[in-house]
C-alpha cells in the first residue's frame, strides 16, 4: 500500500468522524434510583465508595432510553466483574445477566439496546467490591428514532476502517523493511555475481584442461575394465576350483573320520588271544541278559504272592466278626493259602537267587580272562624288553605263556594232557612282513582292569 492511499484513509475518517452526531452522551441525570446508589451517578461519585449487597438496586431511566454502555468505576475493576451481576430488562424480552468486561481503570457492560431498567448485586456475603461512580452511555428517544440504523452502521464501518487502518499501517511497515532487506540483499547479490562470473572463467579454463585429459583417462579406462573383466574371469573360476576343492577335502576328511571310528571299533572288538573271545564276550552278555529277563518272573511271583498274604492278613484284621469261635475259623481258613504264597516265595526266591549268582558268575569268569591274558602280555613284553628277540619269539613265548595261564585257569573243561606246540622260527621274506603279536597294542573295554 502506498503513502498516497494511506493519507487518503485518514481523510476519509476525518470526514467520517464530523458527519457522525453525537449521539452517544452520559445519561446519568435521567436515570433514578435508591439515594445511595443515585450518589453514583453524580459526576463526582462517592470517594469512599458503595458496597453492593445481594438484594437487587434497580436504576430505572425517565424514558425509554438506548443504553450502549455502562461503566462501573472501582479500587479493584477485576473483582467488580467477578463478584457482581447486572440485570437488564430490555423491551419485549425477559430480563437477563449482563457479561462484565473489565480493565485496568473500571468494569464495563455492554448493553446496545433500549433499555426499561437494570439491578445491580453482590454475589458474594463477604469482602463485597465497593463502587465508587457509575456511567450510563446511551441516547435519547427522539435522537434514535432518527439515526437509529444509521447509527449503528456508521460506528460499525468506524471500527472496521480503523482496524483496515491499524493493519495497513502495519503491513506498511513490514513492506518498508522488507524493501530495505531487499535493497541490502540485491547489492550482496550484484557482488556475488561478479565472483561468480570470475569463477565461471577460471573453471570454463579448467574445464577445457580437464576434458582433454579425460579423453586421454578413458582410453586407458578402457584397457583397464578389459583387464579388469580378464582378471574376473579368472578369480571366478580360481574361486570355483577352491569350492570344488574344498567340498572335495571335507568330504574327503569326513571319509577319514568315518574310517578311523571303523578302525576304532575293530581295535576295540579284536580278542585278547583268539578271534574268538569278541564271540566269548557277546555270548556271556546275550546270556546274561536271558539270565536277567528269566530272573524277572519269579521276582514277579515274589510280588504277587507277598501281596496275597498281605491283603489276606489286611482282610483278617479289618473284618467284623461276631464271636472267638469266628476268628479262629477265619484265621484256620487262610493258613493253607498263607503257606502255599510262603512256599511260592521261597521257591521263587531260591530261583532267582540262583539265576542272579549264575549272572555275577558269568560276569566274573570274563573279567578272571581278561586279567589273565592282560598279565600274560605284559609279563612276556616285560621279560623281552631291551633283549635281542624277534617278534615271532615274542609270539610264540606270549601264547605259550597264555596256555599254560589257561589251563590253570580252565583245568575243569580241557583234558590235562593240554599242549600247544609253537610254529617254528623262520625268518621273514622281505616281501612278507613279520607277524605281530596277538594284542601286543590295545585291549578291549572289557579287559580293562580298573
Amino acid at each position: 500500500m502506498s503513502e498516497n492511499s494511506q493519507e487518503d484513509l485518514d481523510s476519509s475518517l476525518v470526514k467520517l468522524e464530523e458527519k457522525l452526531p453525537t449521539l452517544v452522551v452520559l445519561q446519568n441525570q435521567f436515570w433514578k434510583s435508591t439515594p445511595q446508589f443515585q450518589a453514583l451517578m453524580s459526576e463526582s461519585g462517592v470517594p469512599n465508595g458503595v458496597k453492593p449487597t445481594s438484594s437487587a438496586r434497580r436504576f430505572t431511566p425517565e424514558n425509554l432510553t438506548y443504553l450502549r454502555l455502562v461503566y462501573i468505576y472501582g479500587d479493584n475493576p477485576a473483582k467488580i466483574a467477578a463478584d457482581i451481576t447486572v440485570r437488564v430488562k430490555t423491551p419485549g424480552r425477559e430480563s437477563y445477566h449482563a457479561a462484565i468486561q473489565h480493565n485496568k481503570t473500571y468494569a464495563f457492560v455492554w448493553i446496545q439496546s433500549f433499555c426499561e431498567w437494570l439491578e445491580i448485586s453482590s454475589t458474594t456475603l463477604l469482602l463485597k467490591p465497593q463502587i465508587k461512580k457509575i456511567e450510563l452511555y446511551g441516547s435519547s428517544q427522539e435522537q434514535l428514532f432518527k439515526y437509529a440504523k444509521d447509527i449503528e452502521e456508521i460506528i460499525d464501518l468506524k471500527r472496521t476502517i480503523e482496524n483496515f487502518k491499524n493493519s495497513a499501517q502495519s503491513e506498511h511497515e513490514k513492506l518498508k523493511n522488507l524493501l530495505s532487506e531487499t535493497q541490502i540483499e540485491k547489492i550482496e547479490l550484484d557482488t556475488e555475481i561478479k565472483d561468480l562470473t570470475i569463477q565461471q572463467q577460471t573453471l570454463n579454463n579448467e574445464n577445457e584442461k580437464v576434458a582433454t585429459t579425460l579423453e586421454k583417462t578413458k582410453t586407458k579406462l578402457q584397457q583397464a575394465e578389459l583387464e579388469t573383466r580378464h582378471i574376473d574371469n579368472k578369480y571366478l573360476e580360481t574361486k570355483n576350483n577352491t569350492e570344488q576343492l574344498t567340498q572335495q577335502a571335507e568330504n574327503l576328511n569326513k571319509n577319514i573320520a568315518d574310517l578311523k571310528a571303523q578302525l576304532q571299533k575293530l581295535t576295540n572288538d579284536r580278542n585278547l588271544i583268539s578271534d574268538e573271545y569278541g564271540p566269548y564276550v557277546k555270548e556271556g552278555n546275550s546270556q546274561a541278559k536271558i539270565y536277567s529277563a528269566l530272573v524277572a518272573l519269579p521276582l514277579l511271583a515274589i510280588i504277587f504272592s507277598t501281596y496275597q498274604v498281605y491283603i489276606g492278613a489286611s482282610n483278617l484284621l479289618i473284618a467284623e466278626y461276631k464271636s472267638a469261635t469266628d476268628v479262629l475259623a477265619a484265621f484256620i481258613l487262610r493258613i493253607p493259602f498263607a503257606a502255599i504264597f510262603g512256599l511260592a516265595i521261597l521257591y521263587s526266591w531260591k530261583l532267582a537267587y540262583s539265576m542272579i549268582q549264575k549272572i555275577f558268575k558269568i560276569h566274573g569268569d570274563r573279567l578272571t580272562l581278561a586279567k589273565l591274558l592282560v598279565v600274560a602280555r605284559e609279563t612276556v613284553h616285560s621279560s623281552a624288553r631291551n633283549l635281542n628277540i624277534s617278534d615271532h619269539e615274542k609270539f610264540q613265548e606270549q601264547t605259550a605263556l597264555k596256555i599254560e595261564v589257561l589251563k590253570s585257569h580252565m583245568a575243569r573243561d580241557l583234558n590235562e594232557n593240554f599242549t600247544y606246540k609253537p610254529i617254528p622260527t623262520q625268518k621273514a621274506t622281505p616281501s612278507e612282513p613279520a607277524p605281530e603279536a596277538v594284542n601286543d597294542g590295545f585291549v578291549t573295554k572289557e579287559a580293562q582292569v580298573p
